[in-house]
């Protein structure tokens, strides 16, 4: 017989990402009623995890800003990871949108040439780059800020109505190179 199980603080785990998912998307409806009710029979049922986990990763794969992914997991803090993936996929929607709406953008938008260069397949594919490239922005941002970078941008969590406060640093006027 298959197990089913999984241990509480692997189960913690994940219900506290769900959890602060949820609590930033309000919006999601009779969704959030289901995943809801799977965390709630998962506490329940120890030994049915492993199934009830299952549901609900099938329901954050509808969703453009799932706070599930495959690989390995990140160590930021889940609040940071939730920020990050809000303001990327905000930034790839109103970017994409753009490509959507003239066919101009889709002849001029071009992938990177390592990326095997050519145009994007859909707006689909452009916008999983971009949300992937803002993504890869902030976190980098966000781990300058805790190693103390001041030559790059760094951004230490901080939001202002959802968006990053990102901090750049401003570069010093060499004087030296002038002539007099």
């Amino acid at each position: 017989m298959a197990d089913y199980s999984m241990d509480d603080e692997g189960w913690a785990k994940r219900k506290d990402k769900v959890t602060t998912y949820l609590e930033g998307h309000p919006d999601l409806g009779e969704m959030a009623t289901v995943i809801q009710w799977n965390l709630n029979s998962g506490d329940e049922q120890p030994e049915n995890r492993k199934r009830f986990w299952t549901n609900i990763t099938t329901l954050f794969g509808m969703l453009p800003d799932s706070p599930i992914s495959r690989g390995r997991e990140s160590d930021l803090p889940e609040e940071i990871q939730q920020a990050i993936t809000t303001a990327s996929v905000t930034y790839a929607d109103c970017f994409a949108a753009a490509y959507a709406t003239d066919p101009l953008f889709g002849e001029i938008v071009r992938k990177h040439g390592k990326s095997g260069g050519g145009t994007y397949d859909s707006e689909s594919d452009y916008h999983g780059f971009l949300k992937q490239q803002m993504k890869g922005r902030l976190t980098g941002y966000y781990r300058n800020s805790l190693k103390g970078v001041t030559d790059a941008p760094t951004w230490d969590g901080s939001e202002n109505n959802g968006i990053p406060v990102i901090n750049t640093p401003v570069a010093e006027d060499d004087d030296s190179s002038e002539e007099e």
